[in-house]
């Protein structure tokens, strides 16, 4: 597996590729499907786990085969779970992509919890719309770090990690969160912006139901 460069120029040929329902690749780069990984499509599409697994191949030099990446780590997510099947898939997702590697929970206290053995429902980080928490965790993004996020919220009384993506910072100044969504694909905002936290805010609007967090796991770049 090569190496990472700099992380804008390696995930630039990912920008725009179009939103898939369950798209993903696999370690040879072929376009395929969670689900289905015998599939195979002529043209690329991902959702944003598949650009997730995409992205940190190429940013943390692993090949990421795709029957690890959907492991359910404590067992609590299967066709039986009372919390619903797939309910923690996010969370579980951003842990196999770096397990192994040294990696810390950022949040806008300092606190370290242990994704490992925290009580899942627990650990979903701060309030996706709180600007003070984002002022506070984002200055400990810096650059060689790469940040993979687990977008949570409850509705209904069901707790859902339901989009992830991918953060880092350029040493330009720019905080870049690089996710893929239906509406527009795989797409990036610069947090370190006031438009790109407006922009994150319309994405996943505050007055949908829901109360929506979002967790940081941080880890090193490849190098």
């Amino acid at each position: 597996m090569a190496r990472a460069a700099d992380p804008v120029s390696t995930l630039a040929p990912l920008l725009g590729i179009p939103y898939r329902d369950d798209g993903v690749t696999d370690p040879a780069g072929r376009s395929t499907l969670f689900a289905n990984p015998t599939a195979t499509f002529t043209t690329p599409g991902l959702n944003c786990s598949g650009f997730v697994v995409t992205a940190s191949r190429k940013l943390l030099a692993r090949p990421l085969p795709l029957a690890a990446m959907v492991r359910d780590r404590k067992g609590d997510s299967g066709p039986t779970s009372p919390r619903g099947q797939d309910w923690d898939f996010g969370y579980d997702l951003i842990l196999n992509i770096t397990d192994g590697l040294p990696r810390q929970v950022l949040t806008p206290d300092g606190a370290t919890p242990d994704p490992d053995t925290t009580d899942t429902a627990r650990l979903r980080g701060f309030p996706l719309h709180d600007r003070a928490a984002w002022a506070a965790v984002l200055p400990r993004i810096r650059p060689g770090t790469l940040v993979l996020a687990a977008f949570s919220k409850e509705r209904g009384g069901r707790l859902l990690f339901y989009h992830v993506g991918l953060l880092f910072a350029d040493g330009a100044g720019h905080t870049w969160l690089y996710h893929a969504t239906p509406g527009t694909g795989v797409h990036r905002l610069d947090l370190a912006s006031p438009a790109g936290l407006n922009a994150l805010d319309r994405e996943f609007a505050a007055n949908r139901p829901g109360d929506k967090r979002i967790l940081l796991l941080a880890v090193p770049l490849a190098r």
